[in-house]
């Protein structure tokens, strides 16, 4: 019964609203997937300072950091990696480095989230990191994870 009220409500409160044009366009970018933003950050003349919206990436957790356990400053890395077949033989692996700051993260992480998750993570690129070979990753920082199965 509170269900189809629930259902009534939440439809009406949307009833009658229609996004603008452009409106979430201005915010997220989704054009770009997990391998998008991994080549983005790869071209020298990219800066993130420069790009301001937020990414909608999905991938596997290859590992989770947790750099500091207190809720109140929790912080974790966690690698997020996705794997596209090349041929029948060789696959190339996507990376980016995803930092969940904050206690909401505190509490999904050592409760709902854990390594080779599939998950969706909505954050923004803040750096990049290059690793001792020159290889350059992406440096998101969390807004939303979920868990997709």
């Amino acid at each position: 019964m509170w269900f189809g009220l629930l259902l009534l409500s939440s439809t009406s409160i949307l009833h009658g609203v229609e996004p603008k044009e452009g409106q979430l366009s201005r915010l997220l970018d989704l054009s770009l997937d997990l391998k998008g933003v991994v080549q983005l950050v790869q071209k020298p003349s990219f800066d993130p300072a420069s790009f301001r919206k937020f990414v909608l990436l999905d991938g596997s957790i290859a590992g989770i950091t947790v750099v500091e356990r207190n809720p109140a400053n929790f912080t974790a890395e966690l690698e997020l990696v996705q794997g596209e077949w090349i041929g029948t033989e060789d696959v190339k692996l996507y990376r980016a480095f995803v930092y969940a700051q904050g206690p909401s993260f505190a509490s999904i992480l050592s409760t709902t989230i854990k390594s080779n998750d599939y998950v969706l993570v909505v954050g923004s690129i803040e750096e990049i990191y290059t690793d001792d070979a020159g290889v350059r990753y992406p440096v998101i920082l969390a807004l939303s994870i979920r868990k997709l199965h």
